[in-house]
């Protein structure tokens, strides 16, 4: 489960990137770097020309009940559901962060953990998209079982997409469920 990130805003990583695309951060950037469900975040998707560029999603689906969020989807299920079905097919996007935060549930409290890739820098979270009834685009983190060594924590984690696998998440050349057995779970190692 995914359900709350950080991006160093000031990562030089983070900052070349999106300079190259023209992006620059506003106030749908927090601040802090700290993200949470229903926040506004950048994101890189295939615009219509089919180019790589960076839109505002806002991070939650609307649950299909009508409440609450869908902050997180199953990697493996994910082209066979309904609700997600188009979107692995045709908008897929990657979600800039600097590590993740899980809990592990131990003797009736929450240690919190800071999960980053074993390499450092940004990675990105392999995420969909869609646009909302109200016309806004929303997204959801995919999940895939935790690598070993962090299960530990929690059973599933965010898929992680590699710098090799990016251009082609993004493309609709090759299918969802291609792409996740192309992509093995990044090793995550805890940063505080």
């Amino acid at each position: 489960m995914c359900g709350r990130f950080q991006l160093d805003v000031n990562d030089s990583e983070f900052r070349s990137i999106f300079k190259s695309l023209n992006y620059t951060p506003t106030n749908s950037v927090s601040e802090s770097g700290d993200f949470t469900p229903s926040l506004l975040l950048p994101s890189l998707c295939l615009n219509r020309n089919g180019k790589i560029a960076v839109k505002a999603l806002k991070w939650g689906l609307s649950a299909p009940s009508g409440k609450g969020l869908l902050i997180n989807a199953r990697s493996e299920t994910a082209s066979q559901k309904p609700l997600f079905r188009e979107s692995a097919r045709l908008r897929r996007c990657l979600i800039p962060a600097s590590w993740y935060y899980e809990w592990e549930r131990r003797d009736g409290s929450k240690v919190k953990y800071a999960l980053r890739s074993g390499r450092g820098g940004v990675v990105y979270l392999g995420g969909l998209y869609t646009l909302s009834k109200d016309g806004a685009p929303r997204f959801t983190v995919l999940t895939r079982d935790a690598a070993p060594g962090i299960e530990f924590i929690h059973n599933r984690m965010p898929v992680i997409v590699p710098p090799e696998k990016q251009d082609a998440w993004l493309s609709q050349q090759f299918t969802l469920d291609e792409l996740l057995g192309e992509i093995a779970p990044m090793k995550a190692v805890r940063v505080r």
